[in-house]
C-alpha cells in the first residue's frame, strides 16, 4: 500500500488524540506532515510513512456541521486536486456548498469504516473494552435496581420496594411518611438518584430547615454521588439583581436550601418559583401549616413550587391520625385535583375504616361476614371475588390516600433490637444553674474543671472499653472542651466532630470512630453528631444533655437505632440530681417512653404539655404530676394508633416478596466481579496506577503516562475505593464503585465517545477454524435518541449488536462468542496490517455492507421487543387509572400521550457501526 497523499487544506483526524478535533493539513514536505488542529490550538508534525491520522471524509446522508455550528446533511461530494466540496442542505432545506476547510473544527470522527479501510488499528484490549462497556452500560439501564444498586446504602426491603415503586412512576408526587430510623432521606435519595441517572430529573430542588442543611448536603454527595449546590443569601446576592433573563437559581442544576431562606425576601421566592424545576423534595413537611381558613406564608409558596414541578416529594414522620387537617394539606399539595375539599376528605376516610377493616381480615386469611362481602360487592363488582391480592390493589386505588402516601412503621417491618436508657445521678457543682439543661453554658470557660460528668465519662469509657461510644452534646464549643479534658486529665483520645470543622476533617473523624482496630473508642459530637451519619456499628450512646424536642432526642438516637443495628442499645445519661436534666430524663424516659422505643405521640404531647414541662425545669416538684399526664396522654395517643393502623396502607407501603425480590438481585449484583475486572483492566489501559489498599480497598493515582490527560473523577492526590458495598458502609473515605458511580459511567462514555478501540486486528489460534481464514467482528450499536422525560432506556438503552462475518459472508456470530477470540494484536505490526488489508479491500467492502444488513435486522427486531415492552408497561398501568375513572383522569390523558410518544421514538431507531476487528486465524 503507497503512503497516503497530504494535501494543504485536507482535513485528518488523530488516531490518539480524537479529542484534538479535526486536523487540517498545512503543509507536506514527501517525508513529514504538518498538522494545525484548530479547536484545540495544538499543531503536530508526523513522518508521513507513520503518521496516526485517518482522512476525514464525508458520504451522502452524514451529518455534518460548518463552522459556525449549524448542522447540514451531505447530499454529494466532489473531490478536485485531492480536497473536497460538499453538497449539502441544512434543516430548512435549503441548499449549501461547503469546502472542507469549512468543517467545524470541533467534530470528532468516529467512522470505523473508514479506519478500517485505512488500516489504522488499536489494540485488542482496547476494542474488548468498547465492547463491554456497551454490554454493561445497556444491562444496568435494564436493570430493575438501575439507580438502586449504586447507592452507598444497605440494602432494606422497604426501602428498595418504595424507590422502585416510586421511580418507575413518570413523574412521582409522593407522601414519604416512615417512622424515625426507617430512612425517608434514604428513600428519597434513591428515588432522585433513579430519576437523575436515566435524565429525568435534571432541575432538582430540595427545600429543608436550616439545621438539616448539612444532613442533605453529605447524604445525597456522600450515599447517591448527587452534588448539591448549597444557596443562601449570601450566594443569592452575590449573583446581582435577578431578572428573568438572570435567575440565579439557574447556576446550577440541583439546588439545596432552607425553607427560611426561600421564604426571606419576595425576590428570592419569585427566582424560586421561576426556576423550572422538574423535580421538588420537601423535608419536614408537617411543619407547613394549614387549616381550611388559613395557611402560612411556607405552605403558600411550597404549594406554588409544587404546582409549577411535574414531580415532588414530600418527607413527614408526623402521623396522620394525629392531625386530620395537616395531613390533608400535604395531600393537597401534591394532588390537588383529588384532594380538593377537606369536608369530603373527611366524609371519604369515614366511609373507608371499614374498607380498611376488611382489608385487614383478607391479610390475614380470616373468613368475611355477609357484610364485609356485600360491602366488596357493591365496590368492586364481579372483581370482588378475584384473588386476595387483587382486591387489595382495587381497594388501594379507589379508597384512602391510593398510592400517594408511603408509611411504614417500625411494628410492621421489624428487626429492630431495642434500647434501654440508663440514668446517672450526679450532684450539682456550685455556680450551676439548676433550671437549665445544660448549666455549663452559663458557667462559661473552665466549666469542665467543676463538672463531674467529665470524670463520669472517662470512668464510662475505661469500663465499655473497647466498645465504640458516641458522645453527643448541644453545642460544639461543649464537645471541644470536653475532648481537651479528657485528654489533659485522663489520657483519653477521642475524635471529634462539629460543625465548625471542614467536610474532609469530619469525614476523617467519622473514619477513625469507625476503625475496628486503630480507631478511636469515642467520638464527641455537636448536635450536628444526630443529623446525616449513622453509626449502627456502636451500640452506645452518650447524651452528655438532653434536648427540649421530642424529635431531636429521636434524631440523636437514630444515629445507632436503625435498620441495620444488630445489637440492643445501651442510652447513658449523666444528669444532675434536682434539676432540669433530672426533670428531662424522667419526662422522656417515665412520660414518653422514648427511651425504650420510638414514642410515635411524642410530639403531640409535647405540644399539649410543653408549656408545663418549661415551667417544671426550673420547679422540679412539679415534675410527679408532670410525668403521670404525659404517661397517661401518651398511652391514650398510643392506643388510638393502634386501633387506626391501617393494613391496607401497610401492604401498599411494603411488599415483602417483591421487596425480597430486589434484596436478592441486589445480592447478586454485589457478587458479581465483573466490575473489578472491567475496571482493573480499563486502568491499565488508560495508565491509571492502582495498587492494593487498606483492607479490601484500592488506591488510584494518576500514572505518569496516562492516556488521557484526566481520567473521570480520579484527583491529581489519587483517591481510595472499594467494590465492596459492606466495606463501603464501614468506611465513608472510599468510594464506592458500581456501575452506576460517576467514574465509572464517566469513564465508560469517555471510551465510546472516542474513537478509541473502533477498530482492531488479530491474529487468533483456534481448532474450531481453518488456519487463515480472515473473519470480520462488528459491533452496532442501536440507539433511539429521545426527550429525557419519556426514558426510552427503561424499553431500549444504546444496545451493542454483535456480528461476526467469515471471508464469504456467513454468519458465525453465535458460534464463536467474542471471548473465544482472543489472541496477539497486530496494531504494531503496521507492514501486515497494510497488506492484508490492501489485498482484502474489495472483500471487506463487501462484509461491511453484508454486516450492516444483518445488523439493521436485528435492530428492527430489538426496537419491536421495546415497543412491546413499553406497551405493556403503559397499558397496566392505563388500565387501572382508566377504573378510577373521573379523579385519574388528567394523569391517564398524560400517560396516553406518553406511551404513544414512546412508540413513535422506538419507530426511529438508528444503527450505527461503533467498532471492527479484522480476525486472522492460525
Amino acid at each position: 500500500m503507497s503512503d497516503p497523499i497530504y494535501i494543504p487544506g485536507q482535513r485528518w483526524s488523530s488516531d490518539g488524540e480524537s479529542e484534538l478535533g479535526l486536523g487540517v493539513v498545512v503543509s507536506c514536505d514527501g517525508r513529514m506532515v504538518r498538522v494545525l488542529f484548530p479547536a484545540a490550538a495544538e499543531e503536530r508534525t508526523y513522518a508521513v510513512r507513520s503518521a496516526p491520522l485517518t482522512r476525514v471524509r464525508f458520504d451522502v446522508g452524514d451529518a455534518i456541521r460548518d463552522h459556525e455550528g449549524r448542522p447540514l446533511t451531505v447530499d454529494g461530494v466532489e473531490e478536485q486536486g485531492g480536497v473536497v466540496t460538499y453538497r449539502c442542505h441544512d434543516e430548512n432545506g435549503g441548499a449549501e456548498t461547503l469546502a472542507e476547510s469549512g468543517l467545524d473544527d470541533r467534530l470528532r470522527l468516529n467512522r470505523p469504516e473508514a479506519r478500517l479501510l485505512a488500516a489504522r488499528f488499536d489494540g485488542d484490549t482496547w476494542f474488548t473494552l468498547r465492547y463491554e462497556a456497551w454490554l454493561r452500560a445497556a444491562e444496568a439501564a435494564r436493570s430493575p435496581l438501575f439507580g438502586l444498586a449504586g447507592a452507598r446504602v444497605a440494602p432494606i426491603p422497604h426501602q428498595l420496594y418504595i424507590a422502585e415503586q416510586a421511580a418507575g412512576r413518570l413523574w412521582p408526587r409522593l407522601l414519604l411518611a416512615d417512622e424515625v430510623g426507617l430512612g425517608k432521606t434514604i428513600e428519597a435519595g434513591l428515588i432522585l438518584h433513579r430519576l437523575v441517572l436515566a435524565g429525568r430529573a435534571r432541575r432538582v430542588l430540595v427545600v429543608v430547615p436550616e439545621p438539616l442543611l448539612h444532613q442533605w448536603l453529605v447524604e445525597m454527595l456522600r450515599r447517591f454521588n448527587l452534588p448539591f449546590a448549597l444557596f443562601d443569601r449570601a450566594r443569592f446576592d452575590a449573583a446581582g439583581e435577578p431578572a428573568e433573563e438572570n435567575n440565579p437559581f439557574f447556576e446550577a442544576q440541583r439546588v439545596l436550601c432552607s425553607l427560611e431562606f426561600l421564604t426571606s425576601n419576595p425576590a428570592v421566592a419569585r427566582a424560586a418559583l421561576g426556576g423550572q424545576w422538574e423535580m421538588l423534595v420537601v423535608d419536614e413537611a408537617h411543619h407547613l401549616h394549614w387549616t381550611p381558613e388559613e395557611s402560612s406564608l411556607e405552605y403558600d409558596l411550597i404549594e406554588a413550587l409544587a404546582q409549577l414541578t411535574p414531580g415532588a416529594l414530600l418527607l413527614t414522620a408526623t402521623p396522620e391520625q394525629l392531625g386530620r387537617a395537616g395531613h390533608f394539606a400535604r395531600l393537597r399539595l401534591l394532588d390537588p385535583h383529588r384532594f380538593h375539599d377537606y369536608d369530603a376528605f373527611l366524609a371519604e376516610e369515614r366511609e373507608y375504616e371499614p374498607v380498611a377493616a376488611v382489608a385487614a381480615r383478607l391479610l390475614e386469611g380470616a373468613p368475611l361476614g355477609d357484610e364485609e362481602r356485600a360491602l366488596l360487592a357493591s365496590l368492586l363488582g364481579e372483581e370482588a371475588d378475584g384473588e386476595p391480592e387483587v382486591v387489595m390493589e382495587r381497594l388501594l386505588d379507589l379508597h384512602g390516600t391510593g398510592r400517594v402516601l408511603y408509611r411504614n412503621t417500625r411494628a410492621a417491618i421489624q428487626g429492630f433490637p431495642g434500647r434501654e436508657g440508663i440514668a446517672y445521678p450526679l450532684s450539682l457543682p456550685d455556680g450551676y444553674d439548676p433550671a437549665s439543661p445544660a448549666p455549663e453554658r452559663g458557667f462559661g470557660p473552665g466549666w469542665s474543671a467543676v463538672d463531674p460528668r467529665v470524670d463520669w465519662l472517662a470512668e464510662t469509657l475505661r469500663g465499655l472499653r473497647p466498645a465504640k461510644v458516641l458522645v453527643i452534646c448541644a453545642e460544639a464549643a461543649t464537645a471541644v472542651e470536653l475532648r481537651e479534658a479528657l485528654h489533659r486529665r485522663h489520657g483519653h483520645h477521642a475524635a471529634l466532630f462539629h460543625e465548625g470543622m471542614e467536610i474532609v476533617e469530619r469525614d476523617r473523624a467519622a473514619a477513625y470512630f469507625a476503625d475496628p482496630q486503630e480507631g478511636s473508642q469515642a467520638l464527641l459530637c455537636s448536635e450536628i453528631g444526630s443529623e446525616g451519619r449513622n453509626f449502627q456499628f456502636a451500640h452506645h450512646l452518650v447524651l452528655f444533655d438532653l434536648p427540649l424536642e421530642p424529635e431531636l432526642l429521636e434524631q440523636r438516637i437514630g444515629r445507632l437505632d436503625r435498620i441495620g443495628q444488630c445489637s440492643a442499645i445501651r442510652i447513658h445519661v449523666p444528669c444532675f440530681a434536682g434539676s432540669a436534666g433530672e426533670v428531662l430524663y424522667r419526662w422522656y424516659d417515665e412520660g414518653l417512653g422514648a427511651f425504650g422505643g420510638v414514642a410515635p405521640a411524642a410530639g403531640a404531647v409535647f405540644e399539649a404539655l410543653g408549656a408545663e414541662l418549661l415551667a417544671a425545669l426550673g420547679d422540679p416538684a412539679r415534675c410527679d404530676g408532670l410525668v403521670a399526664r404525659a404517661a397517661a396522654l401518651s398511652a391514650k395517643l398510643a392506643g388510638e394508633l393502634e386501633a387506626g393502623r391501617d393494613r391496607l396502607l401497610e401492604l401498599h407501603s411494603h411488599r415483602p416478596e417483591q421487596a425480597d425480590r430486589l434484596v436478592r438481585a441486589m445480592a447478586a449484583v454485589d457478587g458479581d466481579r465483573r466490575l473489578a475486572d472491567f475496571m482493573g483492566r480499563l486502568w491499565d489501559a488508560f495508565g491509571v496506577e492502582h495498587d492494593p489498599g487498606p483492607g479490601r480497598s484500592t488506591v488510584l493515582h494518576p500514572g505518569n503516562h496516562m492516556h488521557h490527560h484526566h481520567f473521570p473523577g480520579l484527583p491529581e492526590e489519587g483517591i481510595t475505593v472499594t467494590f465492596e458495598r459492606d466495606d463501603a458502609l464501614a468506611h465513608e473515605d472510599r468510594e464506592f464503585l458500581t456501575w452506576e458511580h460517576p467514574m465509572v459511567r464517566g469513564a465508560m462514555e469517555l471510551l465510546t465517545g472516542s474513537d478509541q478501540g473502533a477498530t482492531a486486528i488479530t491474529v487468533v489460534k483456534s481448532s474450531r477454524i481453518e488456519p487463515g481464514t480472515l473473519l470480520l467482528e462488528l459491533v452496532y450499536v442501536a440507539e433511539c435518541p429521545a426527550p429525557p422525560e419519556l426514558e426510552i432506556g427503561r424499553f431500549l438503552p444504546p444496545t451493542a449488536l454483535r456480528l461476526l462475518l467469515d471471508g464469504r459472508g456467513r454468519d458465525l456470530t453465535e458460534q464463536l462468542p467474542h471471548h473465544a477470540l482472543q489472541g496477539e494484536s497486530q496494531r504494531r505490526n503496521r507492514d501486515l496490517a497494510k497488506a492484508v488489508v490492501q489485498s482484502q479491500t474489495p472483500r471487506l467492502r463487501q462484509l461491511l455492507e453484508r454486516g450492516a444488513l444483518l445488523a439493521q435486522r436485528a435492530a428492527d427486531r430489538e426496537a419491536a421487543r421495546a415497543k412491546e415492552e413499553a406497551a405493556r408497561t403503559f397499558d397496566a398501568e392505563l388500565a387501572r387509572l382508566r377504573a378510577l375513572g373521573a379523579p385519574a383522569r388528567e394523569e391517564r390523558e398524560t400517560l396516553e400521550a406518553t406511551r404513544e410518544a414512546v412508540a413513535s421514538q422506538l419507530d426511529h431507531t438508528r444503527l450505527r457501526l461503533d467498532a471492527a476487528r479484522l480476525i486472522i486465524t492460525r
